[in-house]
């Protein structure tokens, strides 16, 4: 006779408990944040905001919306699918007993599988569902045309994750990447051309679902029959929480990258960025620049702040945008700064002693030309943006601007430099 704990520990009902105890812990994460305030004076309103946005939408569809294409949808779509890692829900006891056994090994692939699939069909469900009431009446789609869709797009994404999951084992560092990004790119480009075909015949979407399924099918085999995968799916289970509940945490510690090299990749034989001509505040200066261009969290920081930028200047009319140009430079001058100050006070650089006008020197250099890039391709931005909406001698805007650009940069570095020495001064 069965004993009850046999019963209860079976492949399935883990990977199931498991899954519920995951998304538990998320929610508890969150929880800490949308307390009933923030969810009375924030979520309710947009979400009143938005069923009105979206109801109206629906009801009067923009004029012109059916001579509009679908395949910017369709890449969208086919980008989302590149969203997501094969998961287990492996944890580090695991190695213990129940790794080494291949049914429950085998087992748990199988149920990553199937936990996949239902979060892509019911994820991409919904957002066709919501987008339904304007491509069935507008587009003159057929409900049959979108099912096709949703299961093509589904057997797509799980061939692509285990794909990449595959990929992930077999190669690390720079390889992975080197195979990632070339695959990824003829993944979302092939499945929006083939989502295509499935919205004109339902029975072509329902043959590339199957396809994709059969070569998804093929990969879990292999997947199966690896070992030594352990230590790769706990990573991604700490990967997956850290990217559910890392903004919660973002400022509860200081985090630091971790060296996983003998020395960087830029700047490996330490050249330096500036010519040595300034002495002590050019070295400083120079090491500074050096430590933000090897800092990913920091580069990834100033590249979101670039694209903002650029949506500001691109966006509203010229008028407002020529006043967002002038405020660019204080809010790149700002971050910049509390970077400098936050490195100067590490532990290591702590350690040296330098003179007040070293330090406001190297600073105002430093942040000058990290700056310069960005502020100079924003000017040039709106520079172009004059001569399309002026036209004729307006183009010489594009010249004028760029160079009115580096002097507003060094006036606004000099005017926050000086504010801070000041407070500082009075401290």
């Amino acid at each position: 006779m069965t004993s009850p704990a046999t019963v209860r520990y079976t492949p399935s009902k883990l990977f199931l408990e498991r899954a519920g105890a995951f998304w538990r812990a998320i929610w508890k994460c969150w929880r800490t944040v949308l307390d009933w305030t923030v969810c009375l004076y924030i979520v309710l309103p947009w979400s009143f905001i938005s069923a009105g946005i979206y109801r109206d939408l629906t009801n009067n569809p923009p004029a012109g919306l059916e001579h509009v294409p679908l395949y910017p949808l369709l890449l969208v779509l086919a980008l989302l699918q590149l969203a997501g890692k094969f998961r287990t829900f492996a944890e580090p006891g695991d190695g213990l007993l129940l790794h080494r056994i291949p049914k429950w090994r085998k087992a748990f692939v199988v149920w990553g599988f199937v936990y996949g699939g239902a979060a892509r069909i019911i994820a991409l469900g919904c957002i066709v569902a919501a987008l339904s009431p304007i491509l069935l009446p507008v587009f003159g789609l057929s409900a049959a045309s979108l099912a096709s869709l949703v299961l093509s797009y589904t057997s797509a994404g799980l061939f692509w994750t285990l794909l990449r999951d595959r990929i992930a084992l077999r190669w690390s560092g720079w390889r992975r990447w080197a195979a990632v990004m070339p695959a990824g790119a003829a993944f979302v480009f092939g499945t929006a051309a083939l989502a295509d075909e499935a919205l004109q015949s339902p029975a072509a979407g329902l043959l590339i679902g199957a396809v994709f399924l059969t070569a998804a099918g093929v990969l879990l085999l292999l997947r199966q029959r690896m070992r030594g995968t352990l230590l790769h799916e706990i990573a991604v289970e700490n990967g997956s929480y850290a990217a559910l509940v890392g903004w919660l945490l973002q400022h509860s510690l200081e985090k630091r990258p971790v060296p996983t090299r003998s020395k960087p990749i830029l700047f490996a034989r330490s050249q330096p960025l500036l010519r040595q001509r300034g002495g002590a505040p050019d070295r400083l200066a120079d090491s500074w620049m050096k430590a933000v261009l090897r800092r990913p969290d920091l580069m990834s920081q100033l590249a979101y702040f670039f694209g903002a930028g650029s949506a500001a200047l691109a966006l509203p009319p010229v008028a407002i945008a020529a006043f967002v140009w002038l405020a660019l430079p204080f809010l790149v001058v700002a971050t910049l700064r509390r970077s400098w100050k936050q490195w100067m006070a590490e532990a290591y650089v702590s350690l040296f002693e330098w003179r007040k006008k070293t330090e406001e020197e190297a600073s105002r250099k430093a942040i000058a030309w990290l700056a310069l890039p960005m502020i100079l391709l924003w000017s040039l931005l709106l520079g172009v943006r004059i001569g399309l909406a002026f036209g004729g001698p307006a183009w010489m805007a594009a010249a004028a601007v760029p160079a009115a650009g580096w002097i507003w940069l060094r006036s606004v570095n000099g005017f926050l430099a000086a504010s801070s020495a000041s407070r500082r001064e009075k401290e």
